[in-house]
């Protein structure tokens, strides 16, 4: 049977998704920004998802990596934090001291309210909720996000968003997530894997209009040899996967994300031996270039989804 334990990480709110017979626990620091701290199937000795060991380390190195949050209303970076909306011109602030760009939206250190809970034999799930009248002068829209999480014992993990417009007047956005994943060891020993896709050519860390076709096969050297930090466009309106898996078999992430969320950005951070698989609705400054770019209407909500199966057998 499946728990639900409310508990702190530090001061701040948190909540976990228990099952002891099967080894599974998930929590998630939904007092600040629904972040996903840990993620652990079969008594795995290391988490799927990299987080925090405690809230120092969440607070003071949180706004450097945005571990697991929730990006809203824009992934990735905003230029210069300006855009036009409707004939009005809007400045969002350069909010990390390593970039002159809005940086992960403005709901990464947010706090969320439990809305809704459930748990029966075969899994768990967590309804979060984040509502606004007015999130920022930047973004001046009334909104409300619903984030479900749910878990079942064969620790597949689910996650739905629904954004739903609260005003009297459209508003844009787009939607994502900001996992960093690991199995538990060093990335030259595992295989990644991709759905058929183009890349979204960057320059200076924003899109320059250009696409090309990628090489699948060049991936696992990408693991190795190189720092990923690349956008991906699939080519198909249909659910796309990733699968990382562990050369001796013995851990693997099989991840998916529906139609809803048509791009995706790969990183691979120097400090650890992690990689970040982020669902987007949208690249990076899609206020501005308008790639994927979504206008919700007053009174519209639009829905988002991505799954995660994790397995591991010790050797």
């Amino acid at each position: 049977m499946f728990k639900i334990i409310n508990e702190k990480f530090g001061n701040i709110d948190s909540v976990t998704l228990i099952n002891h017979k099967h080894g599974i626990e998930l929590q998630i620091i939904n007092g600040f920004g629904a972040v996903i701290n840990k993620y652990i199937v079969n008594n795995s000795p290391f988490s799927f998802i990299c987080g925090y060991q405690n809230y120092d380390e969440l607070i003071n190195q949180y706004p450097f990596f945005s571990r697991s949050a929730k990006l809203f209303p824009f992934p990735n970076r905003l230029n210069l934090g300006r855009y036009s909306f409707d004939n009005q011109n809007h400045q969002l602030p350069a909010n990390f001291p390593w970039s002159d760009h809005a940086v992960h939206g403005l709901l990464y250190n947010q706090p969320f309210s439990i809305t809704n809970s459930v748990t029966n034999e075969e899994s768990a799930s967590v309804t979060l909720q984040y509502q606004t009248s007015s999130l920022h002068p930047g973004f001046p829209f009334s909104f409300k996000l619903e984030v479900t999480f749910t878990v079942d014992i064969k620790g597949r993990l689910t996650s739905s968003t629904t954004v739903s417009n609260l005003g009297d007047s459209a508003f844009p956005f787009g939607d994502a997530w900001h996992p960093y994943f690991s199995l538990g060891t060093e990335l030259e020993q595992c295989e990644l894997t991709m759905s058929p896709c183009t890349e979204v050519i960057h320059e200076n860390d924003l899109p320059n209009g250009e696409k090309r076709a990628f090489d699948r096969s060049s991936l696992n050297n990408a693991l190795t040899n190189q720092s990923l930090n690349h956008c991906f466009e699939f080519e198909a309106a249909a659910t796309n996967q990733l699968t990382l898996t562990l050369s001796d078999s013995s851990a693997a992430i099989r991840y998916q994300q529906n139609a809803s969320y048509p791009f995706v950005q790969l990183y691979t951070p120097t400090s650890e031996q992690s990689i970040a698989i982020e669902p987007m609705t949208c690249p990076a400054d899609a206020f501005n270039n308008l790639i994927g770019l979504l206008t919700l209407s007053p009174n519209q909500s639009q829905t988002f989804t991505w799954q995660c199966q994790v397995s591991y057998q010790p050797q």
